[in-house]
């Protein structure tokens, strides 16, 4: 086995439990690694840290998997963790009745880097984003499929990681029957959603206790759902009592299906949905002198890596400031952001700002933060990519 040693000073993250070996941190590979090897990583005097696979085109080359150096990186190892994560998600209630929509693996969070799984009641998606856990796809195709007792388990791209990696994958079925629709049910609302629509593995499942708590102040409120995909969010509200909601989407397919969500939810008269770009929504919606009592701002990534941080922040400030001019006063902001680099100060200092921007006055209620069957290592601050900011507006 290939042997991957750390230059001095770079071994204490590592060390600590942090999972990733960084490019920089690498002073030599001793033997030559093919790309999905396994290789063992060693601090400078020889001690071993772990073994995990070899990524060479990755600023990520080695994703840590095991550090009991008794063992292997086989079949093996890969179904015990798949294994272990299906055990911890019956141990969150999961699946459970009203909820058969959720993560089953959750990469460094369940020991399998670069190996995520969503379970819709029959049929899970996967997406292999390393050579490493790519070379085990049937293993952990039939793996996942007895442990979640789906009949059909689907991959699809993940592009970014393929990019990183120099994978090439197209979406396709690995065990059971073609499938074309995820059906699921989340806290009691039942979905269908078209496979080719599915946004990354097909829904947002991270976002489950963030939705509950919407549903919690939404009485009795005029809601805003925007980025609303196919409205998660707004049902949420709708069945919390809002007085109604306008959900706004730049996708007409996306739009349509959530429509038929809501009137299959018997929500269909409450939850308005309409296709447009929100960053000129919510300017034109201000012109037109509308306010809302709870505005919900949920925007795609911004800040996919630390290079666009700086750009990101400024999005976030101007898109916060834009959808506080739209809630009145004693109103409810719920924001999020899905980005690893966007840390939870950087969200709120955002909303601070544009508080000033928007000459309004914030207070925190609350913030969330990605759902249970999301974990993630204690030392890997990376993998805590979801805050949502609950806010009230003065």
């Amino acid at each position: 086995m290939a042997r991957v040693t750390l230059r001095k000073g770079r071994v204490r993250p590592v060390w600590a439990g942090h999972p990733w070996v960084f490019a920089q941190a690498i002073a030599r590979v001793d033997g030559a690694p093919a790309p999905g090897d396994a290789v063992e990583v060693r601090d400078p005097e020889g001690n071993f840290l772990g073994r995990g696979f070899w990524s060479p085109k990755s600023a990520i080359p080695v994703r840590l998997v095991t550090r009991d150096p008794a063992e292997a990186l086989d079949e093996g190892a890969i179904v015990r963790r798949i294994e272990a994560a299906g055990a911890l998600r019956q141990q969150l209630g999961l699946p459970r009745e009203g909820t058969d929509g959720y993560r089953l693996v959750h990469a460094e969070g369940d020991g399998l880097p670069g190996l995520i799984a969503d379970v819709y009641r029959d049929v899970a998606v996967m997406q292999l984003g390393t050579h490493g856990v790519k070379r085990f796809e049937d293993v952990i195709a039939h793996a996942v499929g007895r442990v979640s007792g789906a009949r059909t388990v689907i991959e699809v791209p993940s592009r970014r990681a393929q990019e990183r990696e120099g994978l090439d994958v197209e979406p396709r079925t690995l065990r059971g029957p073609a499938a074309k629709r995820l059906a699921f049910s989340e806290r009691g609302f039942e979905y269908g959603v078209e496979i080719e629509l599915a946004q990354k593995t097909g829904f947002y499942f991270d976002q489950r206790e963030n939705r509950a708590r919407v549903e919690g102040l939404a009485r009795g409120r005029r809601v805003l759902d925007l980025y609303s995909y196919v409205g998660a969010f707004g049902l949420a509200a709708a069945r919390g009592g809002a007085e109604f909601v306008d959900a706004w989407d730049s996708s007409a397919a996306v739009v349509a299906e959530g429509a038929a969500i809501a009137h299959a939810n018997g929500l269909g008269e409450k939850v308005r949905f309409a296709k447009g770009d929100v960053r000129r929504v919510i300017q034109k919606l201000a012109q037109d002198g509308e306010r809302y009592d709870m505005v919900i701002l949920d925007p795609p990534k911004l800040a996919p890596t630390a290079k666009h941080l700086a750009k990101a922040k400024k999005a976030y400030r101007r898109l916060n400031a834009n959808a506080m001019a739209l809630v009145t006063r004693g109103g409810i902001l719920a924001t999020c952001s899905c980005s690893a680099a966007m840390t939870e100060p950087d969200l709120l200092r955002a909303v601070a700002l544009a508080a000033k921007d928007a000459r309004r006055e914030v207070s925190l209620l609350a913030v969330g933060h990605q759902g249970m069957d999301h974990p993630t290592p204690v030392a890997f601050p990376e993998g805590r990519y979801l805050d949502c900011a609950f806010v009230r507006v003065s």
